[in-house]
């Protein structure tokens, strides 16, 4: 009996362990599953005019296009070329034909398949439609040697070897048999290749994005992508901390006010970024007042450049000196800025013949008073804070500044048109830099020339730049460029500024590409997905 008593009892023991075992330690750190669904909300800094990708000329329309369309060459994180809608290339004849092999499963929104005739037709397009963006980049195509040579390969040729080419095919392709139909320029359709596709355009002038199911690549997690306009970086910085938008740039006013919050830090994360980007204010060289290369240096040493970096970007910004920024090779660093100097400004100024002959405290010139408008972009309160620094510092040596804030659409639409005297810009540069389009006298009336500079000297070192395969000769050429344009200051160069981003935490795998951003690179945004 004891036996059986025993037996019992030990079966009962472990019957009991079964039923209440001790709980295991919780796991620490596991990251949450990537989840499907939910909206991503996206503050755009200005409206959407077309959704073109050729026609487009504004950044915030170049985000909501890199949703709606796969390139054909795309950029991995270190911003190196890598398969996207071509899976492989080759380079051939010395660098003056491409031959791209494209996806087989590569197809549009509308289920047609992306063929070969499609890339002939986008590359001859850029040229027909005098695209503002990719036209200089395009413009020695070899029309009667670019052809499909098959359903999915084409050969795209050039009349001359140009460095960087295969940087140019970071472009989005359209379907001949959307876009080959009537006006192209007045044509609304919008017909992509990518992830995404447009549900609706919004009353504000945004976009309404619904991923697509028969994507052919890897389909995004993230359901749908609302862009939002919000011009105002206070009314945007609002609606990040209400939860209303879920990434936007915000300034490094707000940045710095906020980056120590706790509660701020549970609901955002900061991501700080130097792209390949820099801030300048354009002069309209055909204007009397800027035609004169004393003036504008004089307006540059005017510029208190280290005061703005301190005050307005809390030290988040670098000094720029023409049209690369300082981590790209091209820059020539042996450049310095120019001294802020006033009283040596009004000496240039009267050597150009500039004085206040009425003593009311502009100076003047045949009777004419120098007086300059600035356009900035309306909202945006860096710009006006620059601008006021700048403003003040011309009071003082008799230039009176006038700031003209003007919506994104009608600011671009200026400038392009040579429509303005002064105009503060922000540029973003290539990973292989080439400043032909913005620079060369061939690109004043429909490339991004916009200041109307011409030098022959600035023009043969771009074109020998752009065509020279060799990267330290190249590099060399480059560091020329930069000191013919240092000293005829066709801008006014400013800084290159540390953007910040934020990004609300529900908002996973966010990463940053070097020179790049959140944005324009492979996977980027498409590995986002909603906690």
């Amino acid at each position: 009996m004891r036996r059986i008593l025993a037996a019992l009892a030990l079966a009962l023991s472990f019957a009991c362990t079964r039923e209440t075992p001790t709980p295991p330690p919780p796991p620490k750190n596991v990251p949450a599953a990537p989840r499907d669904g939910g909206r991503l909300v996206l503050r755009l800094e200005g409206p959407v005019t077309t959704l073109n990708y050729l026609l487009h000329t504004t950044e915030d329309e170049r985000q909501v296009l890199s949703f709606l369309y796969d390139p054909l060459v795309a950029f991995d994180q270190n911003l190196a070329p890598i398969s996207a809608t071509a899976v492989r290339w080759e380079v051939l004849d010395g660098g003056l034909t491409y031959v791209f092999h494209l996806d087989p499963r590569a197809t549009w929104s509308d289920g047609q398949p992306v063929r070969a005739s499609d890339v002939v037709f986008t590359v001859n397009k850029i040229l027909d439609a005098e695209s503002t963006q990719y036209a200089a980049a395009f413009e020695l195509l070899d029309r009667e040697q670019t052809k499909a040579v098959d359903e999915r390969t084409v050969r795209v040729a050039f009349k001359e070897v140009r460095a960087g080419q295969l940087l140019s095919f970071n472009v989005g392709i359209l379907p001949e048999h959307i876009y080959g139909k009537g006006d192209f320029k007045k044509n609304a359709a919008v017909v992509g290749n990518g992830p995404y596709v447009l549900k609706q355009r919004t009353r504000d002038r945004g976009a309404l994005l619904e991923r697509r199911e028969n994507y052919w690549r890897t389909r995004p997690r993230i359901q749908s992508v609302l862009f939002r306009p919000i011009a105002e970086d206070a009314v945007s910085w609002k609606s990040l901390v209400r939860g209303d938008v879920d990434v936007s740039r915000v300034t490094n006013d707000t940045w710095f006010r906020y980056k120590d919050d706790p509660a701020v830090n549970a609901k955002l994360a900061f991501h700080n970024i130097y792209r390949l980007a820099y801030t300048a204010i354009a002069w309209n060289l055909a204007d009397p007042l800027l035609a004169d290369a004393r003036v504008r240096r004089a307006l540059a040493m005017t510029f208190d450049r280290q005061s703005i970096i301190d005050r307005l970007y809390h030290g988040q910004a670098r000094a720029v000196t023409g049209p690369f920024t300082p981590d790209q090779t091209a820059n020539n660093a042996e450049i310095s800025a120019i001294d802020f100097n006033p009283a040596a400004a009004a000496g240039l100024l009267s050597s150009a013949g500039w004085s206040d002959t009425d003593q009311d405290g502009v100076l003047d010139r045949e009777g004419k008073p120098f007086h300059l408008t600035l356009l900035i972009p309306a909202g945006s309160k860096i710009a006006n804070d620059m601008a006021q620094v700048f403003q003040d510092a011309l009071r003082r040596i008799g230039v009176r500044l006038e700031m003209k804030p003007v919506e994104e659409a009608a600011f671009y639409d200026f400038v392009l048109k040579h429509n303005y005297q002064a105009a503060f810009l922000s540029w973003v540069n290539e990973p292989d830099p080439d400043p032909y389009g913005l620079f060369h006298s061939s690109q004043i009336e429909n490339g991004l020339n916009v200041v109307g500079y011409r030098n022959a000297e600035a023009d043969q070192l771009m074109l020998q730049a752009r065509a020279e395969l060799d990267a330290g000769r190249r590099v060399y050429l480059y560091h020329q460029l930069h000191d013919v344009l240092a000293r005829d200051q066709p801008y006014l160069w400013t800084v290159q500024v540390a953007e910040k981003w934020a990004v609300n935490k529900r908002v996973q795998n966010v990463a940053a590409a070097r020179g790049a951003g959140l944005y324009h690179w492979e996977p980027g945004p498409r590995a986002w997905w909603i906690k």
